[in-house]
């Protein structure tokens, strides 16, 4: 028998789709902002502190910024709804359906707070092509967890994380963005999440707005050792449980960001390299702050997006100037599994 018979059509279309975009112009994934409000008003948010009005995007104007970028759904493997809380979009599941009229083969890795998690947001997101379900969990006791997001109930979250665990599918994975205020809690919250039957820990960085914020943050040119010690405790007793973990650097060093392989797009048609550069977005970094200007490389609207990506993938190639002052292009805020070789 020939041994291609025994890969699936959805391996072959995942594995040609991800040949293709190492020769042709497409991102390696797209991304909509499909609303500019979160059902959580944490003050270290970004969606909380940048001037923006509340909205949220309608069905049929999402579907025509679809129609529009169908030549680019049609060639990548991910669709990512907003930079914020999706499941408090009441479309988030139809718009799904939309996409995947173009590319049945499409996937959609979920990041959330966990808080919406319910019985029929379960049900409807196993239903469709969603591998993982990432919660952001910053902590394994009440009071850390409702204290760095207001408006979060720690329980409930927990309670939703194990029902979703019931279910076969998808992945759930946490992540826990270290801080001055949790770092003690690490370690156990390795065991805490192990016990929850969690696949993965990602350990992140945090990336601060407002110079105020900058103290909860570890990473510098030099590093942390203090805290590069609970890092490496951590993930010995990550192996002990065997859950897979992640951690960011902790020496900053300017990197071409990962959010520039994918394809961004605003609440307008408007295409920008990343969230931070779609508007005005203060920043701080180790004792500098400044406010990014927006930079638009074209509207869906108004010329081909396979023109737009093109050109906007060319201009990436080496480090943004625009990027000097968000620690995610200093690559000490996403983990990453290299990070650890640093580490050791």
């Amino acid at each position: 028998m020939n041994i291609i018979c025994k890969i699936r059509e959805n391996d072959i279309s995942e594995l040609l789709r991800k040949v293709l975009n190492k020769v042709a112009p497409y991102p390696k994934g797209i991304g909509v902002e499909i609303m500019t409000v979160c059902n959580l008003k944490c003050k270290h948010c970004r969606v909380n502190i940048i001037d923006v009005e509340p909205q949220m995007m309608e069905l049929n104007f999402f579907k025509q910024i679809v129609d529009r970028i169908s030549p680019i759904i049609k060639k990548v493997v991910t669709f990512q709804f907003s930079t914020i809380e999706p499941f408090f979009h009441p479309q988030l599941f139809a718009m799904m359906d939309y996409v995947s009229k173009y590319n049945k083969y499409i996937s959609y890795p979920l990041l959330t707070n966990g808080m919406l998690l319910n019985d029929k947001n379960i049900a409807s997101l196993c239903s469709r092509r969603v591998p993982s379900v990432t919660v952001s969990l910053d902590g394994c006791k009440q009071e850390t967890v409702e204290s760095f997001k207001t408006g979060a109930k720690f329980d409930k979250i927990i309670n939703n994380i194990k029902i979703l665990k019931k279910m076969d599918k998808p992945k759930v994975n946490t992540i826990f963005v270290a801080t001055s205020l949790n770092i003690g809690e690490l370690v156990d919250y390795v065991d805490f999440c192990a016990d929850l039957g969690i696949n993965r820990i990602f350990v992140n960085g945090f990336l601060s707005y407002l110079p105020e914020l900058s103290h909860l943050s570890f990473y510098s040119k030099e590093g942390n050792l203090e805290v590069r010690k609970v890092f490496l405790k951590a993930n010995e007793r990550a192996k002990k449980r065997d859950i897979s973990i992640q951690f960011p650097h902790l020496v900053t060093a300017r990197k071409r960001c990962d959010n520039l392989s994918h394809m961004y797009i605003g609440e307008n048609g408007n295409v920008s390299p990343c969230i931070h550069l779609a508007r005005k977005t203060p920043l701080a970094l180790m004792g500098e702050k400044g406010v990014t200007i927006p930079i638009m490389s074209g509207n869906v609207f108004k010329e081909n997006p396979v023109h737009i990506w093109s050109r906007l993938a060319k201009s990436r190639s080496e480090p943004m100037s625009a990027c000097r002052l968000c620690a995610e292009a200093h690559g000490v805020i996403v983990s990453k599994s290299s990070a650890l070789k640093d580490l050791l």
